[in-house]
């Protein structure tokens, strides 16, 4: 049954470089009209921010994200992110920042959520117990090279989520922009479509 607030959510994951934004772009240039790109990391720069009373965008600092800046106290931006993100998660639970973004999905006045940046199957399983599970769909992109070793984040691997994998080789990044866009597609009217079946 289709969830009463309508949303719906492609999350993608995977490791850094591997292709994520190119997808989420792709998307926006083909198929998605009534959406909105929302990070995980998202609603934490705005609360960092806010917490260092600081009205700006939330990539304001992406170029000096690892400059120590006085803005911070003198620590880096990134380091100010972990910081809230850290304190958060002591304060409100290990799912904070999680909760974060499903207040940041239920504000937007979109239709459909982009979101390039699911690190793990808590924060996906949020989002989908939020939305409804048919809402939602995962979308793991692979690229040779490119792993979790350096990173927080890792696989969603719930067997309670849709999930779609797909690869993303050198050379060939209109065939995978193509592949992710199907997918979607796909994905989106079979959600509709489920939705006419259910009012009727």
């Amino acid at each position: 049954m289709a969830h009463e607030n309508g949303k719906i959510a492609i999350l993608f994951n995977g490791p850094p470089r591997a292709g994520k934004d190119t997808a989420v772009n792709a998307l926006v240039d083909t198929i998605v009209e009534d959406f909105e790109i929302i990070k995980f990391t998202g609603p934490v720069k705005d609360l960092t921010h806010r917490n260092h009373g600081l009205e700006c965008a939330q990539d304001a600092y992406e170029i000096n994200k690892d400059t120590p800046l006085p803005e911070f106290g003198g620590k880096t931006p990134r380091q100010a992110y972990i910081d809230t993100s850290t304190n958060l998660k002591k304060v409100s639970g290990i799912n904070a920042v999680a909760k974060l973004f499903v207040e940041a999905i239920h504000a937007s006045k979109a239709s459909v959520i982009l979101n390039p940046d699911v690190g793990d199957d808590m924060e996906a399983l949020a989002v989908a117990n939020s939305l409804g599970r048919e809402n939602v769909l995962v979308l793991r992109i692979h690229k040779d090279g490119h792993d979790f070793s350096n990173d927080c984040r890792t696989w969603v691997q719930s067997d309670e989520l849709t999930i779609i994998d797909i690869v993303n080789e050198d050379g060939k990044r209109r065939e995978f922009e193509s592949e992710v866009a199907a997918r979607v597609r796909g994905f989106l009217e079979r959600v509709l479509e489920n939705r006419s079946v259910y009012a009727a």
